[in-house]
Parts: C-alpha cells; sequence; structure tokens
C-alpha cells in the first residue's frame, strides 16, 4: 500500500461523514418545502440548527484533502465543475445565514425559511450533478481540464445523478425526522420517505444503467477482483432501500424501532460508497487520474498523514459529544390531522 491510498481513507472519511451528517439535514431542508404548517417547519429547522454548522465542516475537510493530497484531481475538477460548484457555495452560504435568522423573529421566518428551503434543494442538486460528471469522466491533458463550461452534463447524465442525490438526501432527511419526532410529524414524513426511497431506487438503477453509455472509457464494473465489491455494494445498497421502504410502513414508532430508517440509509450510503469504489479505485477522474499520478510528493503527504491522524480523533469525538447532548425527541409544538 502506498501513502497515497492511506491518504484516500482520510478522503473517504470525509466524503462519508459529509453525506452522512450533512445529508440528513439538506434533506430536512427539503422537506420543508413539502410542509406548508409553519409549526412542523419550525420543529425540523430545530433539528437542524443544533448541528449544520459541525455537519458542514466536513465538506471543507474533504476540499481540504483534495487539494493538499490530491491536487491534480483539484486542478481538473474544480474549472471543470465551476457552473454547479459556485451556485452550491453560495446557496451553503444563504442557507446557513437563513437556518441562523429564522429563530431571531418570528416574522423572519416567512422570509428565511423559502431561503433555507431551496437553499437545501439547490446543494443537493449540485452535489449529485458534481459527482454525476466526475463519475462520468473528465478529458484532462496533464495537470489542466480541456473540455468546455458544460461538458461535465455529458448529455444530461449529470442532471439525471442531481436529482438522485436530492431523492437521497430527501429520504436521509425522513428517516432523520422520523427517529426524533412523533405524532402528525412522524406519520408524514413516514409517508414520504416511501415515496422517496421508491424515487431513489428508480434514479439509482436509471444512473448506473445509462453510465455505460456516457462515460469516457470502457466500463468494465466486474473486472478481476472489482467484481465481489461491486456486487457487496449492490446487494448492501438494495437491502438499504428495502428496509427503508418498509420501516417506513409500519406509521408510527417508538424507540428502537424509530431508527430502523436511518439505519437503512446508512446501508444505502455505505453500498453507494462499495458501488462508487469497486467501479473506480484507483482512478478518481476517468479516464486516466488515478490516485498514485495525482498525489503531493512523498515528503509533503507524509507530514499531512500524520497531521491529520493526530486531528481526527479530536474532531470525531466533538461531534459525537454534540450529538450526544442534543440527543432525543424534538420537542413538537403543532399537531394537526395529516392531510
Amino acid at each position: 500500500m502506498q501513502l497515497s491510498d492511506v491518504w484516500m481513507i482520510f478522503v473517504i472519511l470525509a466524503l462519508a461523514m459529509y453525506i452522512v451528517l450533512d445529508g440528513y439535514d439538506l434533506g430536512i431542508g427539503v422537506l420543508t418545502l413539502l410542509d406548508r404548517d409553519a409549526g412542523r417547519r419550525r420543529d425540523m429547522h430545530e433539528l437542524v440548527a443544533w448541528t449544520w454548522d459541525g455537519n458542514e465542516s466536513w465538506l471543507v475537510f474533504l476540499g481540504l484533502t483534495l487539494w493538499a493530497g490530491l491536487p491534480l484531481v483539484f486542478g481538473v475538477a474544480l474549472p471543470a465543475l465551476y457552473i454547479v460548484l459556485i451556485p452550491m457555495l453560495w446557496s451553503l452560504i444563504c442557507r446557513g445565514v437563513a437556518i441562523e435568522l429564522i429563530d431571531q423573529h418570528e416574522g423572519w421566518h416567512r422570509v428565511w425559511g423559502p431561503v433555507f428551503s431551496v437553499g437545501s434543494l439547490l446543494v443537493a442538486f449540485c452535489q449529485g450533478a458534481a459527482f454525476g460528471g466526475l463519475l462520468a469522466g473528465l478529458p484532462a491533458s496533464g495537470s489542466s481540464f480541456t473540455g468546455g463550461p458544460f461538458t461535465f452534463l455529458h448529455h444530461g447524465y449529470a442532471i439525471l445523478t442531481g436529482l438522485t442525490a436530492v431523492a437521497l438526501y430527501l429520504l436521509a432527511g425522513c428517516a432523520w425526522v422520523y427517529a426524533r419526532s412523533d405524532g402528525v410529524l412522524q406519520l408524514r414524513v413516514a409517508r414520504i420517505g416511501r415515496l422517496a426511497s421508491l424515487a431513489l431506487a428508480v434514479e439509482t438503477a436509471a444512473s448506473w444503467s445509462l453510465l455505460s453509455a456516457v462515460r469516457s472509457g470502457t466500463l468494465h464494473p466486474g473486472a478481476g477482483a472489482r467484481l465481489p465489491v461491486w456486487i457487496a455494494g449492490a446487494a448492501v445498497l438494495a437491502a438499504g432501500l428495502v428496509l427503508a421502504y418498509r420501516s417506513f410502513g409500519a406509521g408510527r414508532a417508538r424507540g428502537r424501532s424509530a431508527w430502523a430508517p436511518a439505519y437503512a440509509i446508512l446501508a444505502v450510503y455505505a453500498g453507494g460508497l462499495l458501488l462508487a469504489g469497486g467501479l473506480l479505485y484507483p482512478t478518481l477522474i476517468p479516464p486516466h487520474i488515478t490516485v498514485h499520478a495525482a498525489a503531493s510528493p512523498h515528503t509533503a503527504l507524509l507530514f499531512e498523514v500524520i497531521a491529520v491522524g493526530v486531528v481526527i480523533p479530536f474532531v470525531l469525538t466533538y461531534q459525537i459529544y454534540g450529538f450526544w447532548v442534543f440527543r432525543g425527541k424534538v420537542n413538537v409544538k403543532h399537531e394537526a390531522q395529516v392531510t
């Protein structure tokens, strides 16, 4: 194992932590678009307000791991994805401001609530579109991107993956609210969660089926030693979707059973990462940019591995402590009949 492979552990950790943690609060933001009741929307805002800034810190960490340890990936991907990354960053900024201002004054909820909701939707879509663009491949010559501003779209494939990310985060948001709420709110997100799990299954299947038609180079998902990884990823992802659909179908739930959809979405995430890893690794940007070619010089990478390895346990400890402090059900302020 080379040092660049060790560095990839930190990259994967940052990616996994971000999609798991910020994924649910982006999904909650999308959920608020689907509920017209101000009381329930405020309850969902409270679930995000406690920890959103800590969750998004993993996106910063992901960017730093790519910039410091894999500068070639950063240098090629950034100009290729400006069209989606710039709106994503502005949406993150507006969304963060909205979260902080929603509870400052009753009347501000009408202004900043939609900003939070639409910002969450745009962030989810842009992240999925960026991932689809990378997965399908980007043309490069040496260390320079050689395509145009819309090359990443790949004839609309990135739009499909953007919608898939929206469904994924919406499902995660439903799972989190389902576990942390009760009564009418829990019943509403259960119904939306079942629909989101079906939409995600269809969109995931379509994304995988169409990838070989748009990807740069030849797609060999089952080549050699990657076949067991690909099979395991597909099985775990499918099991997670089935579990999510079935557990949301139980209606109201308490105790450990209320966390079943959250466990299901973790399986979906794990299966998706296994599928992506089995398909790509050690390639990071198809068709030619690999982990080893993109890595920083050995001495610099060694210093970075030691420094990050020392800091990560403290970051994880703080994150776990934060969730422990804010554990328990959200204080439901509004009850009404499900319509």
